[in-house]
């Protein structure tokens, strides 16, 4: 209650504190690109809207309907569909001994077709930010959200984070790793210099 999430990309944002001391995002990308195991209408209901139409799938299974298919879209397959793995071949649900969908099969979808996306997400000035959440993969072991005290904080907190690795990181399987800010697989530069970074850009905020 008293929250209102909205979208402004899949997974890249690039911000700036305006001359207000407001926190402000632009999305640099014009859609979504997004691992297709595991996202169903439980895990993930608006990237399941998201997909619906002009969708481009990479290396999913699909199904003898025209649709698609992939580890973890549904629990059954209605009766007298055929599934083709990503592989061409025929699968089979509770049988066969591959994936139906390679691990790091994608969709691409354009990011004005999630239900959720922010009506500013396209303006100049970009979107305000009001809160940033880390969040990796962690289903056991810490609490679910927890708030840091400060900017300070919170900057020591995403660095010392750990997740379990997933299909775009280097290592396969659950792993649990450390993985500063739940980015480990997309840093560009030194780690040092990176956490400059986030502990300086306080100084920008006037709130």
């Amino acid at each position: 209650p008293g929250y209102k999430i909205e979208c402004v990309g899949d997974d890249i944002a690039w911000m700036r504190f305006d001359q207000h001391g407001q926190l402000r995002a632009i999305n640099p990308e014009n859609g979504f690109f997004g691992v297709a195991p595991g996202t169903s209408m439980k895990t993930n209901p608006n990237a399941m809207k998201t997909v619906f139409k002009n969708t481009i799938f990479t290396n999913v299974a699909s199904t003898s309907d025209g649709g698609v298919f992939w580890e973890g879209m549904e629990d059954e397959l209605t009766d007298g569909i055929e599934i083709t793995d990503w592989l061409g071949k025929p699968w089979k649900m509770g049988e066969s001994k591959t994936p139906a969908a390679h691990p790091n099969s994608r969709f691409c979808s354009p990011a004005d077709q999630c239900p959720i996306i922010d009506p500013k997400w396209e303006a100049a000035e970009g979107v305000p930010i009001d809160a940033i959440l880390f969040g990796g993969r962690r289903p056991h072991g810490v609490p679910l959200v927890y708030e840091a005290m400060n900017w300070e904080h919170g900057v020591f907190i995403g660095s010392a984070m750990r997740s379990e690795a997933t299909a775009a990181a280097e290592h396969k399987g659950k792993v649990i790793m450390h993985d500063p800010f739940a980015m480990r697989p997309f840093f560009g530069y030194n780690f040092g210099h990176y956490l400059s970074h986030w502990l300086s850009m306080q100084k920008h905020s006037m709130r």
